[in-house]
């Protein structure tokens, strides 16, 4: 597993470090959603997430700060040029990062309920773009989970890190719509044992001209460790509060596929900054 580990790892670090010279056209159009997983814009959002647990085990409530910060010139600025139906593919390259504060209550038959609150885990990830032109664009980054929570039960207890790639086409299911599929396989660096795949199917319709927003995300989740296969499928609806100063906000909901699902159903809602 180790080996397989290695060399999943540094394929992916091959592609976002050496594929981004390759980089291509920018599009031309503002869009100040924020729903394009390879626009790199600077982002910071303040988001909730209430889970219920499967069983009647507990829920979990989650406070998430989140920026995202794109890293060299724009795309415009390199390529002196722009063309298509976005504004433009920002930088080459993004950090995100994200910290949580949560509040966990379990519910337990013999001893009751209890609830603990505090840090959660931080994660950052790094992506770049590989390739885009206006019709499709390949960003592969990678991500880390870091064992940062100031209680056991807030965190997985281990460092994991996380190869990703999306793969967005742009207007292939109608105008101004994204369909941009993405791979992340999560591994343990130490603690408890982690080996699992998640593909997300991202699809995302920008309406009523760049106002609102429809996103459908189903994640189908492999733990390769545990061999259980489980889904979670969230739908959001976006909308813009001050569209040309790109402040917005989106409700989310979802929902738990699969025996082995950690949780029945979800709800998240939240206010973006985007500026570029």
């Amino acid at each position: 597993m180790k080996k397989i580990n290695k060399r999943i790892l540094s394929l992916f670090l091959v592609i976002a470090f050496t594929a981004t010279a390759f980089a291509q056209e920018e599009v031309k159009k503002k869009d100040n959603t924020g729903t394009n997983p390879i626009n790199f814009t600077y982002d910071y959002r303040l988001y909730n997430e209430w889970q219920q647990f499967k069983d009647d085990g507990g829920s979990q409530n989650r406070t998430i700060m989140e920026l995202r910060v794109p890293l060299g010139r724009d795309m415009a600025n390199v390529l002196g040029k722009s063309e298509g139906f976005l504004p433009n593919l920002g930088s080459r390259y993004q950090l995100r990062l994200r910290g949580y504060y949560n509040t966990l209550t379990l519910n337990d038959t013999a001893k009751g309920s209890s609830t603990t609150s505090g840090i959660g885990d931080f994660d950052a990830r790094f992506m770049a773009i590989a390739y885009a032109n206006k019709k499709w664009g390949v960003a592969p980054g990678l991500e880390g989970f870091f064992n940062t929570a100031s209680h056991d039960k807030l965190g997985s207890g281990s460092n994991i890190l996380a190869p990703v790639v999306f793969v967005g086409f742009f207007n292939l299911l109608g105008k101004r719509s994204i369909f941009a599929p993405g791979y992340q396989y999560q591994f343990n660096v130490d603690g408890n044992t982690v080996s699992r795949s998640i593909i997300d199917i991202y699809f995302v319709w920008i309406l009523a001209k760049g106002k609102n927003w429809l996103i459908f995300n189903p994640q189908p989740i492999i733990d390769h460790h545990n061999n259980v296969t489980f889904a979670q499928v969230d739908v959001e609806w976006g909308f813009m509060i001050v569209p040309k100063s790109g402040i917005s906000g989106y409700i989310r909901p979802g929902f738990g596929i699969g025996e082995h699902r950690p949780f029945n159903y979800n709800f998240e809602f939240a206010i973006k900054f985007l500026w570029r």
